[in-house]
């Protein structure tokens, strides 16, 4: 019987889905952008194939409607298509590729960027028969989206064709998404960022100490005092929800930050690499080749 009533749960989020593209398609088509109303909403729609993409994802839930997408966070590779829900604990670097995307048929998504502070309020009223994670949960989760969770998605972009009805209902759609998302049972990543002094919600207080002051020379020693953990174990734990080292992250931030200071404030290499902390102008070429495919001068010529 509870099979039953989960495969009908299924199929009724994949119809949901269905209406969803349409939806996002039509927005598109139409050049309709009223959606950007919404805060922190996001709607992609990409035509052609993306090769070795480089970004962080935050803090957020995002549904893939249509298309194909490979990302790489570490050592570990995640593959998913349509009708997948994508739900980040903890901002992460990542590289990823969009295969098959096409006029015809491109890659379609929407995500939304998660408020901490609404996540921990519903976290606390929730029971505790939420089921949990046996190990350690990565900051990033492939799940499957429910009915619930891809309906307030359309409602929450629907919203934005309507000024009055967006004014009084858009905080009501936003806690409804945070609270399917936090009570999915594939979410335990997001589950264990919100509970007091759980090791992720203290890697998750690291991270954002390492994005403050990413210039600064990192000292393990540190971070485990910050996180209250022997350096051994805040290395283990930080590197189970990261899927890499305090100083691959680190890495990492330095090296977008200095590729958005050449991109957009004109910043030589030079400048660059002395500006998020590198002590050698050669050690950040050699280093940034290896991220983004390109030197430095030649990346930033095209």
């Amino acid at each position: 019987m509870q099979s039953r009533k989960s495969e009908k749960g299924r199929q009724a989020a994949k119809t949901l889905c269905e209406e969803l593209k349409t939806l996002i398609e039509d927005k598109w088509q139409k050049h309709d952008e009223g959606w950007r109303k919404v805060p922190s909403l996001n709607l992609h729609v990409i035509t052609e194939d993306t090769i070795d993409k480089n970004c962080f994802y935050t803090l957020s839930v995002a549904i893939i409607v249509q298309g194909y997408k490979v990302i790489d966070i570490g050592s570990l590779r995640y593959s998913y298509g349509g009708d997948t829900m994508i739900v980040t604990s903890v901002e992460i670097p990542t590289s990823f590729r969009i295969e098959g995307a096409c006029k015809e048929e491109p890659f379609i998504s929407v995500s939304l960027k998660l408020d901490p502070q609404l996540l921990s309020e519903l976290m606390e009223k929730m029971p505790d028969s939420l089921p949990t994670c046996d190990s350690e949960p990565n900051a990033f989760c492939v799940a499957k989206p429910s009915a619930e969770i891809v309906n307030a998605f359309e409602r929450l972009i629907r919203l934005s064709d309507n000024p009055q009805h967006m004014q009084m209902l858009l905080p009501s759609v936003l806690r409804e998404i945070h609270y399917y998302a936090l009570t999915d049972g594939q979410c335990a990543n997001l589950r264990a960022l919100c509970i007091q002094d759980m090791p992720n919600q203290r890697i998750a207080r690291v991270v954002q100490w390492i994005k403050e002051h990413y210039k600064e020379p990192l000292r393990i020693q540190t971070l485990a005092e910050m996180s209250f953990m022997a350096p051994s174990t805040f290395h283990a734990h930080f590197k189970a929800v990261t899927s890499q080292s305090p100083l691959q992250y680190q890495k990492r931030l330095r090296l977008h930050e200095a590729r958005r200071l050449m991109l957009y404030q004109n910043y030589s290499a030079t400048a660059a690499a002395f500006e998020v902390g590198y002590q050698s102008v050669q050690q950040f070429c050699r280093e940034y080749k290896r991220l983004f495919g390109k030197s430095p001068a030649r990346d930033i010529a095209v």
